[in-house]
């Protein structure tokens, strides 16, 4: 029989999309890790009882336990207003991980071209 519970994580990056004015933004979220072999159903849930921020659990259904591991990458969006820094906590660490904002230019797209000033 299968259990529903943490599971561990390698990596993991966060990027935060703003949507407009008056408008909530996302967190788009990735994890990476190697989950016991059948697990299934890996997914990223909101700790909603978290008072410091955003607290994102690795969460997937194992079972039957069996030897070795599964190489696994899953994404989830969250909704909310910009954080400079998420946790994210796994079954085998908690970590904290600085949010990227993504940026529509390159530094290469703003510099002014023709001449010197």
């Amino acid at each position: 029989m299968g259990f529903y519970g943490p599971e561990p994580l390698e990596t993991a990056e966060a990027q935060y999309v703003w949507t407009g004015v008056g408008q909530p933004g996302f967190f788009s979220v990735t994890v990476q890790g190697n989950a016991p072999n059948f697990t299934s159903e890996i997914t990223l849930v909101r700790d909603t009882h978290f008072a410091g921020g955003l607290k994102i659990d690795v969460m997937g259904w194992t079972g039957p336990l069996g030897r070795g591991s599964a190489p696994y990458k899953v994404s989830e969006r969250f909704a909310g207003s910009y954080l400079p820094q998420i946790v994210i906590d796994g079954s085998n660490k908690r970590i904290i991980i600085p949010v990227e904002i993504p940026f529509a230019s390159s530094e290469a797209d703003l510099k002014v071209s023709g001449g010197s000033r």
